[in-house]
């Protein structure tokens, strides 16, 4: 998925004239038994929502129920609780923040923004699970955010941590070594 987000589109599309801000006291006008949770990480303004009559949590991708980063989990929508997609998710500190607030809920279904709605023991066990062993089973190994966050205000990201290089021309060239090799051999094995 990471070599893939290259052809995602680039720029932020505006949508100013579309939204309002929510309520500072977490309701939702139009949703009386919601309440709003900002939950920070995949994004600077994410936010969850939260239904406490029958513990039902929306945490669009603050994490999610099938792994992102694995397509055939993607295809085949393998539920599983995971971590925030981690090929786009530049603050890592506030999203394990922003997972530990939801496992504290005590939700008992939620919807994601990836993957299948879950509900039960089972899926609850898994939120504490992933809130306790974040930074070991959501975090990458490494990428631009793991060591350094992107920082965001209200007029967007005013800073970017320096970039990672980009794997996609040493693979490339890895594979083009190996055709070389192959055929170079064929050649040699043809000719004895």
């Amino acid at each position: 998925m990471s070599a893939l987000s290259r052809f995602y589109p680039r720029g932020p599309y505006n949508f100013r004239d579309h939204i309002q801000p929510l309520p500072a006291d977490g309701s939702i006008p139009g949703m009386p038994d919601w309440r709003w949770i900002h939950t920070p990480g995949h994004t600077p303004g994410h936010v969850a929502l939260y239904r406490e009559s029958d513990h039902t949590l929306i945490a669009g991708d603050a994490f999610v129920t099938t792994k992102q980063e694995s397509a055939i989990a993607a295809l085949t929508q393998r539920p599983e609780i995971h971590g925030p997609p981690a090929y786009f998710t530049p603050d890592w500190v506030s999203a394990r923040r922003s997972v530990e607030q939801l496992a504290a809920l005590e939700p008992l279904r939620v919807a994601t923004g990836h993957g299948p709605p879950l509900e039960g023991e089972e899926m609850l066990q898994g939120l504490r699970r992933l809130a306790r062993d974040f930074d070991r089973v959501a975090v990458p190994r490494r990428g631009r955010y793991v060591g350094q966050p992107a920082r965001a205000d209200e007029r967007g990201v005013v800073a970017l941590p320096p970039a990672v290089p980009d794997p996609l021309p040493r693979m490339l060239l890895g594979l083009g070594v190996a055709l070389l090799a192959g055929a170079l051999l064929r050649r040699s094995i043809r000719g004895s």
